[in-house]
């Protein structure tokens, strides 16, 4: 019997881990633009009546799962942009498996190509791209498509990374699906920026923190994250700190295809 009971065992560990190796990763493929002022609806309204339908041929087509626009409703320091578009996918490769043009083509077959030309001139001529980095994702209290993301960008301290990554994932994951419970937030994620990365780069990762309740949300203390993590891990102090953070932007979901 203690034989059978150690076989099962051994054979639910191989399939756990196999389970677990086979688990496609997320990225997310992240553009940053700025618009002018009296420029922002109008680049959302044609976000909305054209580029999200050239997103959905992308989904479609299975070469990303979702594509998303948000604006920059504030920030702790002038970010030099104010619209963020993210594509999600399993792959790096499948962000550029298919191009634009063919994407336009496929979702106004009618539409003959001068009228696309100006379309893109368009699209193109209300935005200034101001950056791209690509992010993996770590760690995550799922709950996709609400309204504002509070997005805090993290620098690991020299040496700390490895133990950064274990707090977030073991320490403050639980604490902030404590806050979910209540109803203060609605999801959580936790991502590495893996380009680009230079020694010198300002930040390594963000954790990303969901409402649709602005009072709800912001209505947490710093005592209230002592109380919880007190609840949470009675026997043990609170770790000390092994990031900065570096800013704090909040936005708010514009668009969105899946």
């Amino acid at each position: 019997m203690k034989k059978l009971i150690l076989s099962i065992t051994m054979l639910f560990v191989v399939i756990l881990s196999f389970a677990q190796s086979t688990e496609k990763p997320t990225y997310y493929y992240v553009n940053y633009y700025q618009t002018d002022r009296d420029k922002v609806d109008e680049y959302i309204n044609l976000i909305k009546t054209y580029a999200s339908k050239i997103w959905k041929e992308k989904v479609k087509a299975g070469n990303v799962s979702s594509y998303s626009l948000y604006s920059v409703g504030a920030s702790t320091e002038d970010a030099g942009y104010n619209l963020v578009s993210i594509q999600s996918a399993s792959s790096i490769n499948d962000f550029s498996k298919t191009s634009t043009s063919e994407l336009m083509k496929r979702a106004f077959p009618g539409m003959d190509s001068a009228t696309l030309t100006a379309l893109a001139s368009k699209y193109t001529s209300l935005r200034v791209p101001v950056k791209t980095e690509i992010y993996k994702h770590i760690a995550a209290i799922h709950n996709p498509d609400q309204k504002y993301v509070e997005i805090n960008f993290m620098k690991t301290l020299p040496g700390k990374e490895e133990e950064y990554v274990r707090q977030e994932k073991e320490v403050y994951k639980p604490i902030h699906q404590e806050f979910i419970n209540r109803g203060n937030r609605t999801a959580w994620y936790f991502n590495q920026l893996i380009a680009p990365v230079a020694d010198g780069s300002k930040y390594n990762y963000v954790t990303s923190n969901y409402f649709n309740d602005w009072d709800k949300s912001y209505s947490i203390t710093l005592d209230e994250y002592g109380k919880v993590y007190n609840k949470l891990f009675p026997k043990s102090s609170i770790p000390e700190s092994a990031r900065t953070m570096v800013k704090t932007e909040i936005w708010a979901l514009e668009v969105i295809a899946r």
